[in-house]
């Protein structure tokens, strides 16, 4: 064996986060020499440091305890948001981490959950599902919601019906009507469908030698010509509201020389008419209409037969007369209703139903409940609706959309946008493919200018932002080197905290919590992860003052049965005080005026063993038994709940060694340790999990329940555990004490090639 050689390194930040066993000899990559093999219940901070996760803080139960449900975020202000819990046919409304006694009826199924799309727009969030209509749920106060339909002003359509035999013919033009097709056209599914009907009219002419005419149908051009030798005025007049309220449009008079004639337009389809009113002499005057096509609408509310239905006249039809020009609304109980939703540009966006799944569908300008076309002078304007599809091979379907500088479409196989670099038109919009990799449905997460997506099947993270370079949206694959986090599992969950640490959180299919401390521009994104005695199965981060707050849903065996709880991470504290830090898990914060020995209030751990931290002292374990446990002592400030374990763990040793070359695969032992640490207390060290000892502080304050948390270096001697090729540090942390790990230094003596 070769002598003894003593080498240090030191490993300054751990901002390359957990990476897999796969990767673990990967010397080559520089996340590398800041990467740890595991960062189970730790926080990787995006300055460098690591530190034990915080524990969470019980808020309540949900309302089933036999069925999951989803968290989302209903923002208020830039500092304040609610906590919608949406569960099987209900909504109930947190703030704060306390539920609001606010419950709302839903239609929504349990098994519907994964598939509901939320924006909101001021204190209204529109709910797309896909199969019901889009709701909105409206905040009046904090004690105020209500959830509706959203009765829209017009609807979008979908194509033109292609059966040039089946033709609709109206039993009138405004109120209810009958709709007779010549073939089968209706079901009891088309009650609630919109129909739109173009029908061609022909033109009309209308004579007046005095008094008024008879009033005809404009949609477009009419024309108007005088004859004769008179005195007095001849005036067009207009009407919007079917006869309702006449306007003058043109009037002209005449001292026996003047025999006007002229043409014009009208706007929108409305009811002509000419007065003549003669002092002396005769006049004709004929107002004509030239032929045009009508288009009307109407909102079909019974259904008669597969032939015949009932419906409401919402704009005027043009006539009684037969059309194979129509269309069904877009939306609707046999087509299916959008599944995804967003804002772009002042448009309120939907996009996919089952008909048309890859079809996004945009509002009027600044009119977010109204998709109707209008047009001027026979063109469409530019501030009318939208309809576009996604033009591919495969018809994949479109499961998200987020909107930043340009209109970003998911779908199941591919990823697209909307160019947003001038105003979107209904003659300037040109969906552009961008990536196949295809998008699942956990809601994209939206950090800066980057898009952080789970891929189709579920078990690869990534991201995609615009690049100058290529004039495209690329991205990594995030997942890449921590493969160990994600195989075999799939993410049903997601939501990022910006503040104080920029992490996204995603929930694995087994209830682990997967945190990815992410700042692209500073080339961070570093993974660890999260267990707790219990399974995460929902989690969303809402604003609360100048921080996030990190709310889970968590499943616990509580007295021999499945509890379902919500539950916050505690805020970080930067006091010097343990008893200021809350490192339990389903917990509970109890301050009493005189120092108490019962704690009561912990039904919610019914029958489970907890540890509690009383005026800084922290107790032997205790079982709760009648919602209570009896401390040792009495203490006025005591935190009770769940402990965790946190898990750190070094990659292998290296360094190069002049004349030896690299060392990896040399027999090396770690003797010495230096931890840099900030508020910290507790812990074992070792070489591996098998090898550990207490990391030793001057217990002497803690004893006395008086402030411990230490900062500065600790110089660890390592237990003997042999030589071996890998030169790891392993730190184990169990207790209910803040622990943050600044900085690493190992003393790795070589103790041959051992090949």
């Amino acid at each position: 064996m070769a002598s003894p050689n003593a080498f240090y390194s030191i490993q300054p930040a751990f901002t390359g986060g957990e990476i897999s066993a796969d990767v673990a000899s990967r010397i080559d990559l520089d996340k590398y020499q800041v990467a740890l093999l595991q960062a189970e219940n730790a926080i990787v901070r995006p300055y460098g440091a690591v530190r034990k996760r915080p524990g969470m803080i019980y808020c309540g139960q949900t309302k089933y305890q036999d069925k999951k449900s989803m968290l989302v975020k209903f923002n208020f202000t830039v500092t304040i948001s609610y906590m919608l819990e949406i569960g099987h046919k209900y909504i109930r409304v947190w703030r704060n981490g306390q539920y609001l006694g606010i419950e709302l009826d839903t239609p929504y199924e349990a098994g519907e959950l994964a598939g509901l799309r939320f924006v909101q727009s001021v204190d209204v969030l529109y709910i797309a599902s896909g199969k019901h209509p889009v709701k909105k749920l409206m905040r009046y106060s904090e004690q105020e919601w209500k959830l509706a339909d959203i009765d829209w002003q017009q609807v979008p359509y979908g194509d033109l019906n292609v059966d040039e035999e089946n033709f609709v013919t109206p039993s009138g033009t405004t109120g209810t009507v009958t709709l007779t097709a010549v073939k089968d056209t209706w079901t009891a599914e088309s009650v609630g469908d919109w129909i739109k009907l173009e029908q061609s009219m022909s033109g009309q002419t209308v004579s007046c030698t005095g008094g008024t005419s008879k009033s005809i149908l404009a949609g477009d051009t009419w024309k108007i010509t005088c004859h004769g030798t008179w005195s007095g005025t001849v005036t067009i007049e207009i009407s919007y509201d079917d006869g309702g309220t006449w306007l003058q449009l043109r009037q002209y008079t005449s001292s026996d020389d003047y025999n006007p004639t002229e043409s014009g337009t009208v706007e929108e389809y409305a009811l002509v008419r000419v007065t003549v009113a003669k002092s002396s002499g005769s006049c004709t005057a004929d107002l004509t209409v030239y032929p045009y096509t009508h288009v009307g609408h109407a909102k079909i509310t019974g259904f008669a037969s597969a032939r015949e239905v009932t419906a409401e006249v919402e704009k005027a039809l043009g006539g009684t007369n037969k059309t194979n020009n129509w269309y069904l609304s877009a939306w609707g109980k046999k087509q299916g209703y959008p599944s995804c939703a967003t804002f772009f540009q002042d448009r309120l966006c939907f996009a996919a139903n089952v008909k048309y799944p890859q079809r996004i569908w945009m509002s009027m300008t600044g009119d977010y409940e109204n998709f109707s076309v209008d047009k001027e002078s026979g063109t469409v304007t530019d501030d009318s609706a939208i309809s576009a599809d996604l033009l591919s091979l495969r018809p994949y379907q479109i499961t998200h959309m987020d909107a930043g500088n340009d209109l970003i479409v998911l779908t199941e196989g591919n990823e697209w946008t909307i160019s947003g670099s001038e105003t979107v038109t209904p003659t300037n919009i040109t969906p552009r493919l961008q990536q196949n990799y295809g998008c699942n449905d956990v809601e994209p997460v939206r950090v800066g200018n980057r898009l952080v997506y789970v891929q189709r099947r579920g078990s690869i993270i990534r991201d995609m932002a615009y690049s100058y370079d290529t004039d495209s949206y690329g991205g990594y694959d995030l997942t890449l080197l921590a493969k160990h986090l994600v195989n075999g599992k799939e993410i049903v969950d997601s939501s990022f905290a910006q503040e104080p640490d920029s992490v996204i959180y995603f929930v694995r299919s087994d209830g682990t919590l997967l945190c990815l401390t992410y700042i692209m521009e500073q080339k961070v994104y570093g993974w660890s992860h999260i267990v707790t005695d219990g399974v995460v199965e929902a989690v969303l981060a809402a604003q609360q003052g100048n921080n996030d707050v990190v709310y889970c849903q968590v499943a616990r065996e509580i007295n021999g049965k499945i509890a379902r709880y919500i539950e916050k991470l505690d805020l970080d504290s930067d006091s010097e005080n343990q008893q200021d830090y809350i490192m339990l898990d389903c917990a509970v914060r109890k301050a009493y005026e005189k120092a108490e020995c019962v704690i009561n209030g912990l039904e919610h751990l019914e029958g489970r063993t907890v540890l509690a931290m009383g005026d800084g002292y922290l107790f032997n374990p205790k079982t709760v038994q009648n919602g209570a446990i009896e401390l040792e002592q009495a203490a006025s400030n005591v935190v009770i709940g769940i402990p965790y374990t946190m898990v750190l763990e070094q990659p292998n040793f290296n360094t190069s060694v002049s004349g030896m070359g690299n060392i990896q695969g040399m027999q090396q032992t770690v003797n010495t340790v230096v931890l840099r640490l900030s508020k910290s207390f507790g812990g074992e060290i070792g070489p591996d999990k098998d090898t550990l000892h207490d990391i030793v502080y001057d217990i002497g304050e803690m004893d006395l329940g008086q402030p411990c948390l230490f900062s500065g270096d600790k110089n660890v001697t390592m237990g003997s555990g042999g030589f071996n090729k890998n030169g790891r540090v392993y730190i184990r942390h169990d207790k209910p004490y803040p622990f943050t790990l600044l900085s690493v230094v190992r003393g790795v003596t070589l103790g041959g090639a051992g090949l």
